[in-house]
């Protein structure tokens, strides 16, 4: 049975103030405070499987890191035990699980590298439910108890349509960079803004690395010239990039338009902390753990500084997905059986797909000067997508007011 919810946790609530509510219908909840270090029986064993050499080992230290400070952070008689398995070779992932359920593992984690996911879900069903900390690289339906959690960089493509839709764009200009990456955003970007009912206007193709971008930036606004119904730009690059090119878009004819663009543009520590030089006025998309200051909640950046100092900081948003991955694991069935029900996480508001797939809502930030403020925590008056805040600096539209709403519990 599921209970009411009398009251939130303060990190539930100002993260459901923060996150755009596209594509999370429903009104029922799962918070992410508290609740998510918890949700184990005592004595339970889960098992991780992550690669400890080869070239995803930096980042899988970070994943392994974060849900161990999410297993610290539960109450006492509620951590679990952790069984870490070397998942460093990609085929060895369906015997490892194997061996994993039968040692005792209820819920695994991981793997991580895109190749051992999809040799899991050629493997057939799975022994116990597993999430998978990465997506397959096949549409294949599936096996029963596989679970995709991943930071897909299309994702946050995806997302920014999702947030210039719910703004009230509807014509889409695309800049991206030549070279798979910018394909894989460009392609993640239309098949959301597309199925949305959005027209894209124009699309320019840029060499990254050049020293110019004039050209390519000129050709893109004078072909929009002849779409004089675009009403944004969609900017795909990386932070070094985001630099040189983000003043020659407004000089050349962006000033007029609001301007999305994803975490990317910041570089590795996005945050309060992580100053931009160059980029005031620019909107993107980023994980909540990043953007929103949580000095109460025992897993924000604030309160983990001592543990996070020392992690390579191309792989911060890793350390908040293995937290993540932490919460959600236990929550899986319940999640699955719910639909609509979702988690407030560390990387998004945390949902499950058709496929079992986790869908992520991002925050929507703009830069002010050298750093990126989330669009509900501006001043009210601040000028935003084209149009004035509320006076009452009451959050915009697409920015969901906190309610009350039923907690999923970890276990039926």
């Amino acid at each position: 049975m599921f209970k009411k919810a009398l009251t939130l946790s303060a990190r539930a609530l100002s993260i459901a103030a923060l996150i755009a509510l596209a594509g999370c219908a429903g009104t029922q909840f799962m918070t992410g405070g508290a609740e998510a270090t918890g949700g184990y029986r005592g004595g339970e064993v889960i098992a991780i499987l992550l690669p400890q050499t080869g070239r995803y080992a930096g980042a899988a230290r970070a994943v392994r890191d974060g849900v161990l400070a999410a297993r610290d952070a539960a109450a006492p008689g509620a951590q679990p035990q952790i069984v870490f398995y070397d998942s460093s070779d990609p085929a060895s992932a369906p015997s490892l699980l194997q061996k994993a359920a039968a040692n005792g593992a209820s819920l695994v984690i991981g793997p991580l590298q895109k190749e051992a996911v999809t040799a899991l879900v050629a493997s057939g069903p799975l022994p116990v439910p597993t999430l998978a900390l990465n997506r397959a690289a096949t549409e294949a339906a599936p096996p029963a108890n596989l679970f995709q959690f991943a930071l897909a960089p299309e994702d946050e493509a995806a997302n920014v349509a999702r947030k210039a839709w719910a703004e009230g764009h509807r014509s889409a200009l695309i800049l991206y960079p030549d070279g798979r990456w910018g394909d894989r955003m460009a392609f993640g970007f239309r098949q959301e803004w597309l199925a949305l009912g959005g027209q894209a206007a124009a699309s320019e193709i840029y060499t990254p690395g050049a020293a110019d971008f004039s050209v390519p930036v000129t050709d893109l606004f004078a072909r929009a010239g002849g779409a004089p119904g675009a009403d944004f730009l969609f900017m795909v690059a990386t932070a070094t990039t985001a630099r040189k090119l983000w003043p020659q878009v407004q000089a050349s004819g962006g000033a007029g338009l609001n301007v999305f663009s994803t975490s990317h543009v910041s570089g590795p520590g996005t945050g309060p902390d992580a100053g931009a030089p160059g980029l005031s006025g620019l909107y993107l998309v980023d994980i909540p753990w990043l953007l929103t200051p949580e000095p109460a909640d025992p897993l924000s950046r604030e309160r983990l500084q001592g543990k996070i100092a020392g992690i390579d900081q191309r792989y911060i948003r890793l350390y908040a997905m293995g937290i993540d991955a932490y919460g959600l694991a236990p929550r899986l069935s319940s999640m699955t059986r719910n639909p609509g029900f979702y988690m407030d996480g560390r990387t998004g508001r945390l949902s499950l797909d058709d496929k079992r797939r986790v869908r992520r809502e991002l925050v929507l930030a703009r830069y002010q000067g050298p750093r990126p403020v989330p669009v509900a925590m501006l001043p009210a008056g601040t000028t935003t997508h084209g149009r004035a805040a509320p006076a009452n600096g009451d959050a915009f539209p697409l920015i969901a007011a906190a309610g009350t709403g039923a907690v999923v519990p970890a276990r039926p």
